[in-house]
């Protein structure tokens, strides 16, 4: 089996939406960054808070960063 690498390009607005999402979850310090490029036109960038809690429920939390409006 051989190992792929892919690279990700994020424009320093998209880090700080990244940031900020972090922080509105205190109690986590890790974000899960994912890419979706299976459309081959441009990637579609989430950010996934996992082990969130939201109203007393352990959750993943998934927001986009970078979406088809930007193409």
């Amino acid at each position: 089996m051989t190992n792929k690498i892919d690279s990700i390009y994020l424009h320093k607005d998209d880090l700080q939406t990244i940031l900020q999402f972090l922080e509105a979850f205190p109690d986590r310090n890790v974000v899960e960054v994912t890419s979706d490029t299976s459309s081959g036109i441009g990637a579609i960038i989430k950010a996934s808070i996992i082990g969130a809690t939201v109203n007393g429920h352990v959750v993943t939390v998934t927001k986009d960063i970078v979406d088809e409006s930007s193409w």
